[in-house]
């Protein structure tokens, strides 16, 4: 289970463990994006990173990426990449 501070290729990892059929895994990180999405103290792209996660976890392929840096916008879009080869 991801911890605070877990880089974002490993969260990265764990979005694709989640999404390929590791339930409680995506239970988990649904509430914790969910969680971060609504953190007021949270960055406005940690904020943002924590929507399209959530997003993702509930099966959207195409998110809005926009909002975030572009390095972390092109994880994300590699990610969806490779859960889409499944």
């Amino acid at each position: 289970m991801p911890e605070p501070g877990v880089p974002l290729d490993q969260l990265l990892g764990y979005v694709e463990r989640a999404v390929r059929g590791d339930r409680r895994l995506l239970v988990q990180l649904f509430r914790q994006m969910q969680r971060l999405a609504h953190l007021p103290s949270a960055p406005p792209e940690e904020r943002r990173l924590g929507e399209i996660l959530s997003l993702i976890l509930m099966g959207e392929r195409k998110p809005l990426l926009d909002d975030l840096p572009p390095e972390m916008a092109e994880e994300i879009r590699e990610m969806l990449k490779r859960i889409s080869k499944k």
